[in-house]
């Protein structure tokens, strides 16, 4: 008698991509993020990287990600490109399930996409490949006044103190510092110089300021896991872009819409 692993193999035919991630719980990082803003994603395999972009229904967010493909263990491409769509609720809720150190697979057909996950038990999960339009913009480019490199464990705490200040988060910037406030009923702040140790490069243009919402900014913490610093990028009253880069050149892109 087959079992169910064997059973769930057989049913991807005429695989078009074949892609093995060695650690479940990074790219769990990222697709925690991407669900947190669209309810379907399609991530496109390309020969240099996978690619996926996402923007939430209000256009307020933007998240683009793009992992180069030596970040893969495995990766074999039948053609220039596949396709892989999925419901991200149910993509988050598998992925999650792998460790730190275990690798995470993906076996994509036309119409199924195989995600295994390796660890002490081997699990297989068996979803449909969805067919996803994608509404956001193919490429953004912005000029800043104030750009600064960050640890992104700082930035993470520096956002959740805010929360207990209000419900929007004040980014501020000029020659010597940049500050993080919570505004709302209450306020919190705080306040990374350039003779901190979390601050790596701090480059104003001119002295910038401008505050966001504080329940897209908690989409991104998850995300301090894949890049050990993030780039910090305002103008006042302009976008908010955050930059996640990690050591094998992952790259995650999130832009933010400041509020009115």
């Amino acid at each position: 008698m087959e079992g169910l692993a064997e059973t769930l193999e057989d049913r991807i035919e005429s695989p078009v991509a074949r892609l093995k991630y060695p650690d479940s719980k990074t790219f769990s990082a990222i697709v925690e993020g991407l669900s947190r803003i669209v309810d379907e994603a399609r991530f496109d395999v390309l020969r240099e990287h996978v690619k996926v972009v996402g923007m939430d229904p209000a256009k307020v967010a933007l998240m683009e990600v793009e992992i180069p493909y030596e970040a893969f263990l495995e990766y074999e491409l039948e053609a220039e490109k596949a396709v892989m769509g999925v419901n991200m609720e149910s993509f988050k809720n598998i992925v999650k399930r792998g460790k730190k150190g275990e690798p995470v697979g993906f076996k994509i057909s036309e119409d199924k996409v195989l995600v295994v996950i390796e660890g002490t038990l081997t699990r297989r999960f068996l979803l449909p490949n969805l067919e996803v339009y994608i509404e956001a913009p193919e490429e953004i480019r912005l000029e800043h006044e104030a750009e600064a490199t960050v640890i992104s464990d700082v930035i993470k705490a520096a956002i959740r103190d805010a929360e207990v200040g209000g419900d929007v988060v004040e980014f501020e910037a000029d020659e010597d510092r940049l500050v993080i406030r919570g505004k709302g009923e209450g306020r919190a702040e705080a306040v990374i110089t350039q003779e901190s140790p979390a601050l790596a490069a701090l480059e104003v243009k001119k002295p910038a300021k401008s505050a966001y919402d504080i329940s897209y900014l908690k989409n991104v913490l998850k995300l301090a896991a894949v890049a050990q610093a993030v780039d910090v990028k305002f103008s006042s009253e302009k976008p908010l872009e955050l930059v996640f880069k990690s050591a094998e050149n992952t790259r995650i892109r999130y832009l933010l819409a400041p509020t009115i």
